[in-house]
């Protein structure tokens, strides 16, 4: 079977957008919401670009390119180890914050997310091959799964609502841009190494770019004025649905896909984390997940206070990783050229 590497980052590109990612959105620019979206799309293609450049440029792996024991090589694999873990410890507090609030609200997170990470861990014992087998498999059904609920919701649609039109001040418009910016790029980092076109990795952003503007529009013009009240303001509108009037509840089932997003997202990282560790077996990854699994359950799952602090410092945090990691790619990929050309 062909495997097609680039719909990876239909899933990455999403998968921090599950309830926070979302809500912060929200936060900044209320109903403009849509609008951050369409101009940080924009801004997202510059820094797709980019990792496609540093992509066709390496011709090699990550691993490879950095293999040699220089300063370069091993601040870029320091860099690289501490981003992925940061990324899997925010992946880890959007899925367990998730579970606690709307699915397993009695169940310690440790115990409602380990079957993730072990399926996570346990799903790349060799390469990228077996995820992007399954990621075939799963962007069908996520697209379908997205169709059906945006169909199911169109009776409770106002797009009265969506008026007016730039009701929130620039600089909060600017800041939600930056933030969709960061949110729907970063995890493409992953990616490095991986040989993938800008061809294929601009199409499935702007695939997944326009899911997302799908999900938040559909929000916005069923919610309104309200789209500041909730707390995942997508699964919220999901209740809504009720099929031919007596089958309810069918939001668990539509909303599988932000678990699909979630579980491509981790098992990539895990990977990319047991490669640059240099580790022979799974045991390790899922070992130091499961540790920071421990610390997302204790301290942020179940507190409100923590999680929220979280959300609104982490776009940035995780600005400035993408940031120096793509400098220190880009100065790493001319210094081998130049050696290539003498």
């Amino acid at each position: 079977m062909k495997t097609n590497k680039g719909i990876l980052g239909y899933f990455l590109s999403r998968s921090l957008f599950l309830g926070g990612g979302i809500s912060t959105l929200f936060l900044y620019s209320s109903k403009d919401a849509y609008l951050a979206i369409i101009l940080g799309t924009i801004l997202g293609i510059g820094i797709i670009y980019i990792t496609s450049y540093v992509n066709k440029n390496s011709n090699v792996s990550l691993k490879e390119l950095i293999a040699k024991k220089n300063i370069l090589n091993i601040i870029i694999r320091i860099v690289y180890i501490i981003y992925l873990l940061f990324l899997i410890f925010i992946i880890l507090i959007i899925l367990a914050t998730f579970l606690y609030s709307y699915f397993l609200p009695f169940t310690p997170s440790v115990v409602s997310c380990l079957p993730f990470i072990f399926l996570a861990t346990f799903l790349n014992p060799k390469n990228i091959n077996k995820i992007t087998y399954v990621a075939q498999v799963l962007f069908v059904i996520s697209l379908f799964l997205i169709f059906i609920k945006t169909i199911l919701l169109v009776n409770e649609f106002d797009f009265s609502n969506i008026l007016p039109v730039f009701s929130v001040k620039p600089q909060d418009l600017l800041k939600t841009t930056i933030i969709f910016t960061v949110l729907s790029t970063a995890p493409f980092i992953t990616l490095v190494g991986e040989k993938i076109e800008f061809k294929q990795n601009l199409k499935y952003y702007l695939i997944s770019m326009t899911t997302i503007l799908v999900v938040v529009f559909s929000i916005i013009i069923v919610l309104g004025e309200c789209v500041n009240i909730y707390s995942y303001p997508e699964y919220s509108v999901l209740r809504k649905i009720s099929l031919f009037n007596f089958i309810e509840n069918i939001e668990n089932f539509v909303s599988a896909g932000w678990f699909f997003d979630i579980f491509i997202a981790l098992s990539l990282c895990s990977l990319k984390f047991k490669e640059l560790i240099n580790a022979k077996r799974n045991i390790i990854p899922f070992g130091i997940i499961f540790i920071l699994l421990i610390i997302v359950s204790e301290y942020v799952a179940n507190n409100f206070y923590n999680s929220i602090a979280i959300y609104k410092v982490f776009p940035w945090i995780i600005l400035g990783f993408i940031t120096i990691l793509l400098l220190l790619l880009i100065i790493k990929i001319n210094i081998k050229k130049k050696r290539a050309v003498n």
